[in-house]
């Protein structure tokens, strides 16, 4: 009998990582996670005996070497020469093979469930992605780079789509954060709407993923701070590459109070004037650049700001513990089969 060898890992659905803002996620992370695989360079090439061999079973469905082998070479090529701490191939394909697997559950789940898509809303998406670039000519030649066709793309949107829509179905419908539960934690945490300096910022997020280690986020947040410090145009920068849920809004994160952060933001926020902007900034989400617009004097929250905040916070962890076990649930049922390259079992 064939094993199922990949079941309740805790492998990390990257492709669908909940964001601070509850409904931001469906609306932001399809383009973000799309441009990045445009902007990440072309597929490399593998022998047809190769490319059609099966890698992974994933109950009715199969995963080639293909599949694998293509993104992987997407994340290789896009690492620096040079770089330290270059990921090592083999990681990379099992972490992405991983990946490829989760993915695959999720679709059939999708389909299981009839989960549509109008095409209207595909072609909503696909203009929002060129949007991101300079120019018509700009994003087909990131397309012919990647070696992915318009139809492709399209067909990536729409099954990206069937995955939102299977979240908020199955996984966001379940939870609810109830006034009870905002008040008993203000309750506890009452500096949560205490006076405070506060400042408008702005913010770029690159995600350490799986798919993408530490040295080449390391590595883009750099080129992008580059970038921005010979005046490139924030706004610009942080909708094409961010990851984070401010992306949309040009990275702008509205007022923010001391303490609301991460620690590491929190320190460098409120260490900079107006219109200075952070070096890269490592946190365990990846690598951030933050940049002070305005500051204003101590202020204290009002009960609206300081529930909304509470509120958010409460879903974020609500959110990630059901996706964490929805997930799981998905892989306990599966019928996942390894196959091993012939020679290679121990």
């Amino acid at each position: 009998m064939r094993e199922k060898s990949l079941r309740a890992q805790g492998c990390g659905l990257r492709a669908i990582a909940p964001s601070p803002e509850p409904r931001a996620q469906s609306q932001h992370v399809v383009p973000t996670l799309l441009l990045a695989l445009l902007v990440f360079g072309v597929s490399g090439s593998v022998g047809a005996d190769t490319a059609n061999r099966i890698v992974a079973v994933v109950n009715d469905d199969v995963i080639t070497e293909a599949d694998v082998t293509s993104r992987v070479s997407e994340l290789l090529d896009a690492q620096p020469p040079n770089a330290a701490n270059a990921p090592d191939a083999a990681d990379v394909h099992q972490a992405m093979l991983r990946h490829l697997i989760e993915q695959r559950l999720i679709l059939q789940e999708a389909k299981r469930l009839n989960i549509t898509v109008e095409a209207d809303d595909i072609d909503d998406r696909l203009e929002k992605t060129r949007e991101k670039f300079d120019s018509d000519e700009a994003f087909t030649a990131a397309l012919t780079q990647s070696a992915l066709t318009r139809e492709g793309l399209k067909e990536q949107i729409r099954q990206q789509l069937m995955v939102d829509r299977l979240i908020d179905a199955t996984v966001r419908s379940t939870i609810s954060v109830s006034p009870q539960e905002v008040a008993k934690e203000l309750e506890r945490h009452p500096e949560v709407a205490k006076a405070g300096d506060r400042v408008r910022a702005s913010h770029i997020l690159i995600r350490v993923t799986d798919a993408r280690p530490e040295a080449k986020a390391r590595a883009l947040a750099e080129d992008l701070h580059r970038q921005l410090s010979r005046g490139a145009d924030f706004a610009q920068l942080a909708k094409r590459y961010s990851e984070g849920p401010h992306a949309d809004s040009g990275g702008s994160m509205g007022w923010v109070a001391q303490g609301e952060l991460l620690p590491e933001l929190d320190q460098a926020l409120f260490n900079l004037e107006p219109g200075q902007l952070s070096d890269p900034i490592k946190t365990r989400l990846g690598f951030h650049l933050v940049r002070v617009d305005e500051r204003r004097t101590a202020t204290s929250l009002s009960l609206l700001e300081a529930n909304t905040a509470v509120y958010q916070q409460l879903y974020e962890l609500k959110f990630k513990e059901a996706l964490r076990r929805w997930l799981a649930e998905l892989l306990r049922k599966a019928y996942i089969e390894i196959i091993p390259e012939k020679g290679a079992e121990g």
